[in-house]
């Protein structure tokens, strides 16, 4: 008898929790295994918790090897194959630290102490020593002990220095003194060296400054050189952090876990410099760098610094794409990833040729890692209907890299001429899922240029049925959406509903050359709002089943501006939703953290540019705020602080307009527990369909 076919339903906010998510992969010196973190939901606890698996990447089996309790990722194999590092709040003390474990059989062991945690193990070449980072509190009123090892949470009276040791005051005489969603309390971030075997732990980087930068940082941005006696790191050496991008790569000569002299910054400008890595030889330390000062979202570059003769070299000039990591391979080519139209794409580029080509086209490459004997990649991918998994990737020869605003062209071979062999299968868990995939498309916005975007239709849908849409708008503003499993901004559960989901790539989103992306600055109001109008306008026209007396609106960040934009500006949508987003422009610039990005989008601070602050602030359009209005905001957040939500909601209620406030006192920038995220969804989603 046939087996009877399960019918599919509609996503639901269990199975969006029940997926595992895999980032951190890491693949073994031999080539043969990989180690990946796995992130799950863990309801009872309420937090997201990680854990390590091991994978053969040539027979697909999997187990995992951190069972116990506790969080553990930022796995990392020694250069001898001998050991895997990795970063656990396993034992007693509740603080990350690292811990190895032998990679044939045994016992984990803890080889790093004191206060402060620790993050991002790197080995030393040896596969003696392994440089980290972690916080030490750094003020000339309080003094530690000298030995890391032994350090113990700091009493806030005296990092203070206050007079009655039970006060819960905190004082500041500097910027940066809070960031995204915490206060710094005069900690900063140094990178130390611990010696595995006698757990001596060294601080390299002791200044007053954070190394590893506090921001617009890469994944890891330190390296030890081949032969272990120096290690490159990011630091960011100016007075005033906050108004400053001037993240520096330094070369730092040490000897065993302790500093061998000073530092030398090798950097050529004050813009932002990130990401040192060292060629196999030793004679080059490549970086990623930026050619303005002040400015956060400027493309990206490699450079190569000679170390024998201390020359400087720019390489990718012509390349206009911005990449925010690399490795080095087995033959010396640098692999790279990149934001490339409404998706992320992998290059390769040979150095002494000058060389680059495109390596995937058209598909969502998360990640990826080189797996050392050959010229394959270990890469998760995914798209809006297919959670990440780990795919063994073949490069095909590769295209000229393809940079023009457009769909792909014409007779390209299908990703690049790139070939996958799937080994895991995480999409299995939605297997139950109705999910519609994205459509894209191009339509002409301002200054006729074209912009890309994406739609997705409703479970279910029936052809000559009108629906209504939600329009997501995405923050940034210098960042983009894409055909991936977005979690925190699921198109999927707004389509659950019965919407339509449209989202547009304006101006300002990346992956579409650099002049596009630097458009947004100083307009936030003028063509990006254009390019979503015009957007709303043309899949109106190509997509009759849309409802246009049924619209609605969302975004967050710089979406949630745009949102409370459009609420002084257009009476087209029937109901918006705003999350953590700016309503008083002057204010904003005064109490946010990162003041660089104020500068660079004003052209200064508000007593210096009070025209371009004033210019798209929509607090001046409350007058004419209609549409029903949803404000969500995090208390925590300190990026787009809860005043501009208030004074939004504030706003809104005085006008009279139907408005309701959603405040997590637990959350920042971003929604991240478990149960705040369901209620986020439901309030968002609730809101949005009540008027659509």
């Amino acid at each position: 008898m046939a087996k009877k076919k399960t019918r599919r339903r509609p996503i639901r906010f269990e199975d969006l929790m029940g997926i595992e998510r895999i980032s951190q992969t890491r693949v073994s010196p031999d080539g043969r295994h990989a180690v990946y973190t796995v992130t799950v939901a863990d309801h009872k606890e309420n937090e997201m918790r990680h854990t390590l698996r091991l994978i053969d990447l040539h027979s697909g089996d999997t187990r995992d090897i951190t069972p116990g309790p506790g969080n553990h990722n930022q796995a990392a194999w020694s250069p001898n194959g001998k050991w895997l590092a990795f970063v656990s709040t396993r034992g007693e003390s509740a603080e990350a630290q690292v811990w190895v474990m032998p990679t044939n059989g045994g016992e984990a062991r803890r080889v790093t102490t004191g206060w402060g945690g620790a993050n991002n193990p790197v080995w030393s070449p040896d596969s003696k020593r392994i440089a980290f980072s972690r916080s030490v509190v750094v003020t000339s009123k309080y003094k530690g002990t000298e030995d890391p090892r032994k350090a113990t949470a700091p009493e806030r009276a005296k990092v203070f220095a206050l007079t009655n040791e039970k006060s819960s005051a905190r004082t500041a005489d500097r910027l940066l003194f809070r960031h995204w969603d915490r206060w710094t309390d005069c900690e900063r971030n140094h990178v130390m060296i611990v010696d595995v075997r006698s757990g001596r732990i060294g601080d390299v980087t002791p200044h007053d400054c954070d190394a590893p930068p506090i921001s617009l940082g890469s994944e890891i941005d330190y390296a030890f050189s081949p032969n272990g006696y120096e290690i490159a790191f990011v630091m960011n050496p100016d007075a005033v952090v906050a108004r400053s991008t001037n993240n520096s790569v330094f070369v730092q000569k040490i000897r065993g876990t302790r500093m061998d002299g000073a530092a030398t910054c090798i950097s050529t400008s004050e813009a932002c410099d990130t990401h040192p890595r060292y060629s196999a030889d030793g004679r080059t330390v490549y970086y990623l760098a930026m050619d303005v000062p002040g400015y956060e979202a400027d493309r990206r570059t490699l450079k190569a610094y000679d170390r024998k003769s201390g020359k400087t070299e720019n390489h990718w000039k012509r390349f206009d794409r911005s990449p925010d990591r690399f490795e080095i391979t087995d033959d010396g080519s640098i692999v790279l990833i990149a934001h490339d139209r409404g998706r992320q794409s992998i290059y390769r580029y040979d150095p002494a040729k000058r060389a680059m080509k495109q390596l995937t086209l058209d598909t969502y490459n998360g990640s990826f890692a080189a797996i050392p004997g050959s010229r394959d990649l270990l890469v998760t991918r995914e798209t809006t209907t297919e959670p990440a998994d780990l795919f063994r990737l073949t490069p095909g020869d590769g295209i000229t890299p393809f940079t023009k605003s457009a769909p792909a062209p014409k007779g390209a071979p299908a990703d690049a001429g790139a070939t996958v062999e799937k080994l895991t299968d995480h999409v299995a868990s939605v297997a139950h899922v109705d999910f519609n995939p994205a459509e894209e498309f191009w339509y002409t916005g301002a200054d006729k240029d074209p912009v890309h975007g994406f739609l997705i239709k409703p479970p279910r849908w029936v052809k000559g049925k009108k629906y209504p849409l939600v329009l997501l708008i995405h923050g940034g503003p210098q960042s983009a959406f894409a055909d991936h499993f977005h979690y925190r901004w699921s198109a999927q559960m707004f389509a659950k509903e019965g919407a339509v989901v449209a989202f547009f790539n304006p101006r300002g989103s990346t992956g579409y050359g650099q002049k596009f992306s630097d458009q947004i600055s100083g307009d936030w109001g003028g063509r990006c709002y254009e390019d979503i109008e015009k957007g709303v306008d043309y899949i109106l026209k190509k997509y009759p089943f849309i409802d246009r007396k049924r619209m609605t609106a969302a975004g967050a960040s710089f979406g949630g501006f745009m949102i409370n934009w459009i609420a002084g500006h257009s009476n087209r949508y029937r109901a918006l939703a705003c999350h953590d987003g700016i309503f008083q422009a002057e204010t904003m610039g005064y109490t946010t953290e990162e003041l660089w990005f104020e500068q660079h989008e004003h052209g200064g601070m508000p007593h210096e540019a009070r025209k371009s602050f004033l210019k798209f602030s929509p607090h001046l359009h409350v007058d004419k705020f209609q549409t029903p209005t949803l404000v969500v905001h995090g208390e925590q957040d300190f990026r787009c602080p809860i005043s501009e939500g208030l004074a939004m909601f504030t706003a809104l209620q005085v006008q009279g307009v139907p408005s309701r406030l959603l405040t997590f006192p637990d959350e920042g920038h971003w929604v991240l527990k478990p149960a705040n995220s369901e209620v986020w969804y439901e309030e968002m989603i609730g809101w949005l369909m009540k008027f659509a």
